[in-house]
This record gives C-alpha cells, sequence and structure tokens, in this order.
C-alpha cells in the first residue's frame, strides 16, 4: 500500500525509467562476471595447472551458498528485515570483493607468495593454493551474487508495482543476458598483456556496477522520505506446511526436476563451450566466444517472443517439451557430428528460450499465489544443487576421457628437439591409448624456462593434422600464433633497432627510427625527431617494430632490412606518453603482442622444458548434458500428461479473456 504523502520522485515516470537503468547495469555486471572466466578455461588449466575437475569446481563454489547456506531463502528474510539499501550495499560490494578475490588467486602477485599464499598452501595440500584462492572467491562472489538478484528484483517491483512491471522485469533480465553476452564477446580479447587482464576488467566492472546501486540508493533514500511503500504480503510468509504440500504435488516434482535438469544443461554447458569450440572446432578464443554469446543474444529476442505465445496462445507444457527435445539434438549434434557449431548453438538458444518462457508462468498454474514464494524458492535452491554438482561431474569427464592430452618433455628430451631443428613428433591418442587417425588439430606448445613449474619462455599454437597412425609434427618456434612470447629472454648479442610507428587521424606516422637497447628494468627510452613536435605531450598508440640490424645496410636499398621478415623480431601494438621534449618510456613486452621471432630467445640451445596439449575430446561430457536433457524430456512428457488429469491448464493461455 501506498501512503498519500509527497509523490514526487516516485511518481516520475522519468525517475522510475533512470532507476530501471542503473539496477539493470548492476544486474548485468553481475552476469558479466559470472561468464567472463569461461573463454579463459584453457588459460586457467595451463597458466594454473588445473585439471578439468578443478576447474569445474572452482566453477561450482559459485552455487554453494545456495546449496548449503539457503541463501534464496536466507537472502529474502535478510532483506525484508534490514531494507533494500544496506542488503543490497552489502551484497553488492561482497559481488565485488569475491571477484577481486578471484583476481587475485590467478595474478603472479598471489603466485610469487603473496598475501595468504602460505595458508592456502597449509592445508589440502594436494590441491594448489591458486585453485583454493580462486574457489573462495567465486564463492563469496556467488555469496553476494544471488541475494544481489533477489535485492535488484525487489527494486523493480518497488518502483513499478502497478505500473509497467512486467515489461520492467523482462527488460532487466534481458540486460542481464546481454551483459554474459558481452562477457563471451569480450572477455577472449582482453587477454592482452596478461591473460589476468581479462578478470581484472570484470572486477572493475563489478565496482562499478556497486557505484551504480550507490547512485540508487540516494534515489531511494528520498523515496523513501516521500512516500511508504509496502511491500509485503501476509500470504507469503514461509510455512513448513506448504513446503511439506509442494513436495508432495507430483506436478511440482516434475516441473522441478525438469527445472534441474534443464538449467543444468545450459549453464555448466556454458562454462565449458568456448573451451569445446576451441578444442573440437580449432575456433579462434575470439571467435568461440562470440559464437557462444549467439545463445544469450538469442534468448534475448526470443524469450519475449515465447512469452508472448504462451500468455496468449497457451501450449506452456508442450513447449517445455519441443525445448528439452531441442536440448537433446543440440547437445547430440556437439557429442557425435562435425556440423557447423553455429547450428546447435542456435537449437540450445531457442531450448533456451522455450522452456522458461514456459515453466516459470505454469507454476502459477500449479501452485496457489499463497505458496508461490516458498515454489519459487524450493525449486530455485534444487536448481542449484545441480549447478553446483554438474561442472564437477563435468569436469571430471572430461579428465577421465583425456588422460593423455597433456604431454611434458623434459630437458633432455627438448635437447634431441633442439637437435632435430626444432621439430616435435607426437600421437595423439583417445582413452584406451587408441591412435586417432586423419583428424585436424588445435595444439598448444610451451616452453619453459628451468622447468615445467618456471617461466613460460614461449608459447605457440600449431594447426596440425593426424597421418594415418594418429602422428603429427611440430616446428616449434614457428607456430601459426605465438600466443606469449617472454621478452626477458631475447638474447643479446645482434645489433638491434626499433620502429615506432604510431596512428594518429587514420594516418600511420613513423616518430622513430634508430638504435634499440633496453635499461635493467625492461624499458626502451628514446626522443622523437623535431618533426614531430606537433604531437609531444599527448597519448600515442601505435607499434613498435624491432628488428636486427647487424648485416650491411649499405649492401640493401634503404630501409629494405627492417622490413624482411626473416629479421624482424619482435613486434607489439602500444600505448605511451609522448612528453613535452619528445621523449618517451615504453616498458617492452607489455603491449599487445604481434610478431616475435623465436630464433632470437634462445631456446634452440638453452635448458628448457616443454609442455605439449593436445585438443580435449569433449564426446563424453557432451553425452551427460544429453542425459540430462533426456531427463527433463521424460518428466516434460510425464508434466503434460499429468496436467490433462489435474486440469491446471498448462496448455491455456495464461491471459484470461
Amino acid at each position: 500500500m501506498v501512503a498519500k504523502i509527497k509523490q514526487k520522485l516516485h511518481e516520475s515516470k522519468t525517475a522510475r525509467w533512470i532507476v530501471l537503468v542503473i539496477i539493470s547495469f548492476a544486474m548485468a555486471t553481475n552476469y558479466y562476471f559470472y561468464d567472463a572466466l569461461a573463454p579463459l578455461a584453457d588459460l586457467i588449466r595451463m597458466n594454473l595447472g588445473f585439471s578439468s575437475t578443478e576447474y569445474g569446481f572452482f566453477i561450482s563454489a559459485y552455487s554453494i551458498p545456495n546449496v548449503f547456506l539457503a541463501m534464496a531463502v536466507l537472502g529474502g528474510i535478510i532483506l525484508d528485515r534490514i531494507g533494500i539499501r544496506i542488503t543490497g550495499f552489502t551484497f553488492i560490494f561482497l559481488m565485488g570483493l569475491g571477484g577481486t578475490i578471484t583476481a587475485y588467486g590467478a595474478s603472479d602477485m598471489f603466485l610469487d607468495g603473496g598475501f595468504g599464499y602460505s595458508f592456502m598452501d597449509s592445508f589440502l595440500t594436494s590441491y594448489s593454493p591458486a585453485l583454493k584462492m580462486m574457489s573462495l572467491g567465486f564463492f563469496i562472489f556467488g555469496l553476494g551474487a544471488e541475494t544481489s538478484i533477489v535485492v535488484l528484483s525487489k527494486v523493480i517491483v518497488k518502483w513499478f508495482k502497478g505500473k509497467e512491471l512486467a515489461l520492467a522485469l523482462g527488460l532487466n533480465l534481458a540486460v542481464g543476458r546481454l551483459g554474459a553476452a558481452l562477457a563471451f564477446t569480450l572477455s577472449p580479447r582482453l587477454i592482452y598483456p596478461e591473460w589476468t587482464t581479462a578478470i581484472w576488467v570484470g572486477v572493475i566492472i563489478l565496482w562499478a556496477g556497486l557505484l551504480a546501486f550507490m547512485i540508487y540508493m540516494v534515489m531511494d533514500y528520498k523515496v523513501d522520505r516521500e512516500v511508504e511503500i509496502d511491500l509485503k504480503d501476509p500470504d507469503d510468509a514461509f510455512r513448513w506446511q506448504d513446503l511439506k504440500d509442494l513436495v508432495t504435488n507430483r506436478s511440482v516434482i516434475y516441473i522441478t526436476i525438469l527445472c534441474v535438469t534443464f538449467y543444468s544443461a545450459v549453464f555448466p554447458f556454458l562454462k565449458f563451450a568456448p573451451d569445446l569450440l576451441m578444442n573440437k572446432f580449432a575456433m579462434p578464443r575470439a571467435l568461440a566466444g562470440d559464437v557462444t554469446s549467439y545463445l544469450m543474444y538469442g534468448t534475448i529476442l526470443l524469450t519475449p517472443l515465447f512469452g508472448w505465445i504462451t500468455d496468449n496462445k497457451g501450449k506452456s507444457a508442450t513447449l517445455m517439451y519441443l525445448g528439452s527435445a531441442l536440448l537433446i539434438i543440440a547437445h547430440l549434434m556437439f557429442a557425435k557430428t562435425y556440423i557447423e557449431p553455429r547450428v546447435p548453438i542456435v537449437l540450445l538458444g531457442i531450448a533456451f528460450s522455450l522452456v522458461p518462457a514456459a515453466m516459470w508462468p505454469a507454476v502459477t498454474k500449479i501452485v496457489r499465489q499463497s505458496k508461490l514464494g516458498t515454489a519459487y524458492g524450493f525449486m530455485f535452491s534444487v536448481q542449484n544443487i545441480g549447478l553446483w554438482i554438474f561442472p564437477i561431474v563435468i569436469g571430471w569427464v572430461i579428465d577421465s576421457s583425456n588422460p593423455f592430452y597433456r604431454a611434458e618433455i623434459s630437458s633432455a628430451q627438448f635437447a634431441a628437439v633442439q637437435q632435430d631443428d626444432m621439430r616435435y613428433q607426437g600421437t595423439y591418442l583417445d582413452r584406451h591409448q587408441e591412435a586417432i587417425k586423419d583428424m585436424t588439430l588445435h595444439v598448444n606448445a610451451s616452453v619453459f624456462a628451468d622447468s615445467i613449474s618456471g617461466d613460460i619462455v614461449w608459447r605457440e599454437v600449431h594447426h596440425t593434422k593426424t597421418d594415418s597412425q594418429g602422428q603429427f609434427e611440430l616446428q616449434i618456434g614457428e607456430g601459426d600464433v605465438v600466443s606469449l612470447a617472454d621478452f626477458s629472454f631475447l638474447v643479446d648479442g645482434p645489433e638491434y633497432k626499433a620502429r615506432i610507428i604510431v596512428t594518429r587521424r587514420s594516418e600511420d606516422i613513423m616518430i622513430y627510427d634508430g638504435g634499440f637497447a633496453v635499461d635493467g628494468e625492461g624499458y626502451f627510452t628514446e626522443a622523437a625527431g623535431a618533426e614531430h613536435a606537433t604531437l609531444f605531450g599527448n597519448t600515442m598508440r601505435g607499434r613498435i617494430k624491432v628488428y636486427d640490424a647487424t648485416p650491411a645496410e649499405a649492401d640493401m636499398p634503404d630501409h629494405d632490412v627492417p622490413n624482411t621478415e626473416d629479421r624482424q623480431i619482435w613486434q607489439e601494438r602500444i600505448r605511451f606518453y609522448l612528453e613535452d621534449d619528445g621523449s618517451f618510456e615504453i616498458p617492452m613486452g607489455y603491449g599487445r603482442l604481434v610478431h616475435a621471432n623465436a630464433n632470437y630467445f634462445g631456446i634452440r640451445e638453452g635448458d628448457f622444458e616443454m609442455e605439449v596439449i593436445k585438443p580435449l575430446d569433449y564426446t563424453n561430457a557432451m553425452l551427460v548434458f544429453s542425459l540430462l536433457g533426456f531427463v527433463g524430456f521424460v518428466f516434460a512428457f510425464l508434466l503434460k500428461r499429468e496436467d490433462k488429469t489435474s486440469g491446471y491448464g498448462l496448455e491455456r493461455p495464461n491471459k484470461e479473456d
């Protein structure tokens, strides 16, 4: 009920929609960080040594608060007791804190013995400190994220109750899913100069979400001084008898099992989807993220459409049945075929729009209005059990299906590779130790200083193919893509020169062409010529090229030497400040790597070890997802059959004439 006092701000349509924008942005930051780590799964494995099971455990830490702390219920109680502002600030702050701890656990600062490392290394020593710290962070993030969703939803109810409530809730969900889609699109492109940059960007976005909520808090405080809004309904109070009635209702059980199996076949899949696309289809990381994001973009467009159909045409039980069938088909396509992966992704997007659009409104027909809060809380809690268990299960299935995907090359073995002109031969085996023949592979090769746990000197990606015996060959140092090269391992010896080319108003301008040397801290310090004085005092974007200038330039045409590919040893995209006097300082190796020549990094002669990572076989993991879809399909069928005898009217339109 609304007291009729001053209602200026609350009655303002402009203020109402500003609130929706702010709250939806805060919601999107939650969704963004939750999915920002999915395109980095292989980097987490390679850089932190996680197995797929450990990666799944880390992801599942998010759902622990809802499984063991019943935050779906407890968060709502806290919200009712202490209000929107304090509850929202506290739990969105926990999101930011959890995200920060997650990123810190992956950072060099922590891995080099930073704060908390010794403690995390003191227990459960069979698991790495990074796994424990990152899981703690993701747990805290999940603790804040789930209750914050409840808070933000209640904010929308507070401002839109009796007005455009359904539209506002729908737009809020759409913006949240847009945040998830952007995570799949942007995160793969933010791994430079360090792969953890993508995680830290997500952290910054989380804190921006808290700042947005603080702006809302000011508006909420003013509204509370103008008007008192009672959002409580005595009929919504929790009663144990209500829960007993629910768990003895077959239709509630059927739709709850459909809910848990469906969401367990979608959300955990999304955490592995970019890695699946990179391994099975040899997709570049950015493209794999883009293709995965199609699923989210599709739901933004299709969910409102299917919601309109269930409102006006009915057929909720049929739509759940159809969505479950599409889920099975899509996952079987990934498991057993090499069909264009966009096809099953689109089918999953349709399924992910069909089932929720039909399922959640259907609950209102099965359960009385006074028990809806309990019903949704029960379903949400059971759903989170699946979201906790199945990432671990899928990770274990991937590990057990790929015992030979990682090969460690000792220093003695690497010495043999060096003697064979840097050629490495390997075999691609399945879990039965049978050779996989005539298959295109996407292989990562990393060269380490001293030991596999040492610094990575060189990392490259090869696109190759197995022969009739399942063997493949790599030419180390000549990968299709150089994904990492440690500039500090650049060997001394030849005379180096550099060119710096900046882009100004779409024009490439060379501001430096001359000698090159770095100081002990890895900085290249020089000055631009006076002819570029108009650029002084500005931040520059461009690229620096370093090349071997030892050949006699007098014997060659002007500037031919630096342009020859075999003489260019380094190129990176950079951003630096050109001082008022034309001087500049560039930290080498911290831009986005464009090119590196392995012949100048000493790996041909030094004492190194190597790791070769072959593609993961996702067949069995996708069959597990298919099985989940099949279980959901069975219970969707049972629900439809039960509806014929119970008379809930799931096939009738939601709108009443």
